[in-house]
């Protein structure tokens, strides 16, 4: 509570506080993995990484290291739109990319492997 005198008067009153202001409302999430992944040479897509609701804004830092002896593509959505990386034979992709809603791999047309270790992090609203 907080005094204050009067004007004009030698008496106190006293005034009620405010309220404090309500808690952040928001909780901030970080989720870590390591996965292998493969295909085939008739894969058309090889989802790695999804995001439900695609409205949920997430941040992704990760690695994706290629295994096989040929190529392959990652293509990156985002609610700003999609990113496309080759990732050479036996080599690997670094990147830190925001509000991705999917990570999909696929080769030329030849079997492929690898692995995909990320973190995700992402905020959303406590009720």
């Amino acid at each position: 509570m907080s005094c204050k005198k009067q004007h004009h008067s030698s008496q106190f009153c006293c005034v009620k506080c405010p309220d404090r202001p309500e808690r952040d409302r928001f909780k901030t999430l970080t989720l870590e993995n390591c996965v292998p992944f493969a295909g085939t040479s008739n894969t058309v897509a090889n989802i790695i990484f999804d995001v439900e609701p695609n409205s949920l804004p997430v941040v992704l830092a990760g690695t994706i290291e290629n295994f096989s002896n040929d190529g392959i593509n990652v293509i990156f959505e985002r609610s700003s739109g999609n990113i496309t990386r080759t990732i050479l034979a036996n080599s690997s992709l670094s990147f830190v990319y925001d509000d991705v809603t999917r990570v999909s791999v696929f080769g030329f047309g030849q079997q492929y492997s690898g692995s995909f270790k990320f973190q995700a992090t992402y905020t959303f609203e406590v009720e």
